[in-house]
């Protein structure tokens, strides 16, 4: 006996979406403080929050403009993020920063992911 293929509800998909949308806003903007703030403010160092801030902002466009691809793409960037955190942590003589990058990093990467996921979803669903 064949199984019955299952039916996709869209609202709670959308409602997902949403959800995912709008904690990747959360943690982009908590990444972006948390290096302003931390290189900026406490270090001072310039050049080293340019480098930690440039692989964030160039997905931002397309993020601003919902494309799935921007979300992959931030997936990928946030995999740098999240093994220097994970480094960092393990380290004794490191700040508390380095556990909130690794929170916020990993947060932002499955928030991401799903929000990906999730519009493939509602995209083959209209279609």
């Amino acid at each position: 006996m064949a199984k019955q293929p299952k039916t996709l509800d869209t609202a709670q998909v959308a409602r997902k979406l949403d959800i995912a949308r709008t904690l990747n806003w959360i943690c982009y903007a908590g990444l972006l403080l948390l290096f302003a703030v931390k290189t900026l403010i406490i270090d001072g160092n310039v050049k080293w929050w340019l480098l930690q801030t440039v692989p964030l902002l160039l997905v931002l466009p397309g993020m601003l403009k919902r494309q799935q691809r921007s979300y992959l793409w931030l997936c990928f960037i946030l995999l740098l993020y999240i093994t220097a955190g994970i480094v960092d942590v393990m380290m004794p003589t490191r700040g508390w920063q380095h556990g909130v990058l690794t929170a916020l990093s990993l947060i932002l990467f499955v928030s991401a992911m799903m929000a990906s996921r999730w519009q493939v979803q509602l995209q083959n669903a209209k279609t």
